[in-house]
């Protein structure tokens, strides 16, 4: 084998990078080798670059040469690729932002001390990378719940342990623990989330006092948003009563072989809940009418139930405040994005129908599986690239929904212990840099079934983005999960008959480029098994008209930036 010339590699290079920058052509690295372009076109790349420039005349060879062997190695492949088209000049929305997650960037603490045992480092810095903007206060074990009980005792850090106190004294609060991580959050530039209750496989005991606890939750709004009992001016707006109150006694969880009953998180007849959900929400409002006051986190958004239907019904009937109704999904038996769709439109539906028009529509918990899929149906686990593609396919499809707020479960697992990101994170970041082009454009080649995309235009006309996440839905089996089999308790029914086709990459086509007959750069970054949004690729153009086709296999995301000069 004939040893190579030293500089060759730059040679290549250089007609790759002129080839791309003045045709828009994406050139294989093993076409235009030396050696080929001498042997198949006739070219000599370096009796080309030999002079101060290139002539017209070798580029024009090239670029046909190009074409035809382009056209040879994908003409199969390419028959396989999506064809997508965004017209820059159709707005049909807004590009919103769905970036919150449960749980806070800082490790709970109580006089100094760890409340968690898990490790976690100090996430500010990474939650406020990624755009969160909603951080929502729950499972933090103590800290920012009203009161906590285990094994009969007050858990550290709960704000209001002992309810023979009095809530009109600032000395019956414990603040410092949620303190601490409010005002984390706050540091990170998002909002807080306040949800009221309990957290997770507390003691499932009784209220005691309606009324004191309607008193206490006031008086935690008060020292959040009016400075009492030396507090802050955070002026945190929503306000969310309870988690998961339909989780009942008889629902089971499978996990490493070994059945556990889950916690009850509400003890009483349903009666019981929609009364106390109606002095909180009174004496809330009663503070500061301006305040979102809602319910009520439902574990299974998708079904129908007492704390669904019939609690939307006693709101109405009763006129009792509700803001915001929430739920939650986790899409174990189904592994499809759209599922978030569905149940945020029958919520839609079930408020619409109640005349509580003016109510939104939250999915305060959402994510893939229940579990890290060292359990469970799942095929793959949370942390996996097919998991990250399912993230962004989420994501983008949301934006169809009448969802109004989102909280993703958890903001911590988008990143390693020592605050690396994992894949998922790269999505956030994918996201939030569509937020900087919030006029929404029509698409067409998109579908429901895992292949998302979303374009967006800026206020200025200077950048036009296009988000694509392609994802297939893995088979599981049918019936219901094994992570979660609770009884009575239908599952949303999957949809059947999922093929998947011309999905193997896209060839996309932008009209109606609103920069007139100005240059634009185009730069790609890639989401894969190898690539952490990395920049995958760059070209130029002109004019209001640009097509590129790449191959991108299922789990892939690619966000297309193309920016006026």
């Amino acid at each position: 084998m004939a040893k190579r010339d030293l500089d060759e590699e730059g040679i290549e290079n250089a007609v790759r990078t002129r080839l791309e920058s003045e045709f828009c052509l994406s050139v294989p690295c093993s076409f235009f080798s030396v050696a080929s372009c001498r042997k198949h076109f006739g070219v000599d790349l370096r009796k080309a670059e030999r002079g101060s420039e290139m002539t017209r005349r070798t580029l024009a060879t090239l670029v046909l040469a190009c074409a035809v062997a382009v056209a040879c190695m994908v003409t199969s492949a390419s028959a396989q690729f999506r064809e997508l088209s965004v017209n820059a000049a159709q707005v049909t929305g807004t590009v919103r932002s769905l970036q919150g997650v449960n749980q806070v960037p800082v490790l709970p603490q109580s006089n100094g001390v760890k409340l968690w045992p898990r490790p976690q480092p100090d996430l500010r810095r990474q939650y406020k990378e990624l755009g969160i903007d909603s951080v929502r206060t729950h499972d933090t074990d103590g800290p920012t719940d009203i009161d906590a009980f285990k094994k009969g005792q007050p858990v550290d850090g709960t704000i209001f342990p002992n309810w023979d106190a009095d809530p009109e004294k600032p000395k019956s609060y414990i603040f410092g623990p949620s303190d601490h991580v409010i005002t984390a959050i706050k540091d990170t530039g998002a909002e807080v989330y306040f949800r009221i209750g309990r957290t997770y496989d507390s003691d499932p005991i009784r209220v005691p006092d309606y009324d004191k606890y309607a008193s206490v939750v006031k008086h935690v709004a008060m020292h959040y948003n009016s400075g009492w009992a030396e507090g802050y001016h955070y002026n945190i707006h929503h306000w969310e009563f309870w988690n998961e109150p339909d989780v009942a006694a008889d629902w089971i969880e499978h996990g490493s072989g070994v059945e556990e009953r889950y916690t009850v998180n509400w003890p009483e007849p349903i009666g019981q809940f929609y009364k106390l959900y109606a002095k909180v929400a009174m004496s809330l409002k009663s503070y500061d009418p301006k305040l979102k006051v809602g319910c009520c986190a439902l574990s299974r958004g998708q079904s129908s139930s007492p704390y669904r239907e019939g609690f939307i019904r006693y709101c109405a009937e009763h006129n009792v405040p509700l803001d915001f109704y929430s739920w939650h999904h986790y899409t174990d038996d189904s592994a499809d994005p759209w599922d978030y769709v569905r149940i945020g439109r029958d919520v839609r539906e079930i408020l619409d129908t109640n005349g509580l028009y003016n109510a939104e529509d939250y999915c305060t918990e959402w994510e893939m599986c229940l579990t890290d899929a060292t359990r469970g149906p799942h095929p793959q686990s949370i942390y996996s690239m097919a998991a990250a593609a399912w993230t962004a396919s989420t994501l983008v499809y949301m934006q169809d929904s009448p969802i109004n707020l989102a909280h993703f479960e958890a903001g911590p697992s988008l990143f390693n212990p020592d605050g690396t990101y994992r894949k998922r994170a790269y999505v956030f970041r994918a996201t939030l840099a569509m937020l900087k082009t919030p006029q929404r454009l029509a698409v067409a080649g998109a579908d429901t079934i895992g292949f998302a995309v979303l374009a967006g235009r800026s206020p200025d006309g200077k950048t036009v983005q296009v988000l694509i996440s392609n994802y297939e839905i893995p088979d599981l089996g049918g019936g219901p999960p094994v992570a979660l089999r609770p009884p009575n308790v239908p599952v949303l029914e999957s949809r059947l008959g999922i093929k998947y086709a011309n999905n193997q990459g896209y060839s996309l086509r932008l009209d109606n480029l609103p920069w007139g007959d100005h240059e634009f750069s185009v730069r790609r970054y890639r989401i894969t098994e190898k690539e952490n949004f990395d920049l995958a690729g760059e070209a130029s153009g002109r004019g209001t008209t640009f097509t590129v086709s790449n191959p991108l296999p299922p789990p892939g995301i690619e966000l297309i930036v193309l920016e006026q000069k």
